[in-house]
């Protein structure tokens, strides 16, 4: 390999490294602060909260579309193709 392009791999691989550690450290000091701070608390709090709100409404919604699925079938006309349904109207 070329000389100029072994310095510059080493160059790159250097730099890499250098920015993914200092990711890492920074993520770690984030996840420190969130802990001392009672962020985690609050945020699995929040998705607790979030969720049983999500079930209270989802919950009685599905059963009434249910309901009305039971109530108001679809009609028969599911197996005619958009060509036929069109012939019959006397659009196509």
């Amino acid at each position: 390999m070329h000389p100029f392009s072994i310095l510059t791999l080493a160059i790159f691989v250097a730099g890499y490294i250098t920015a993914r550690w200092d990711l890492v450290t920074r993520l770690y000091e984030l996840a420190v602060f969130a802990w001392d701070k009672g962020v985690i608390a609050r945020v699995t709090q929040g998705f607790a909260l979030l969720s049983f709100a999500f079930v209270l409404i989802f919950v009685p919604v599905q059963h009434i579309a249910r309901i009305e699925v039971d109530l108001h079938p679809r009609s028969p006309s599911l197996g005619i193709s958009a060509r036929e349904q069109l012939r019959r109207r006397g659009s196509f």
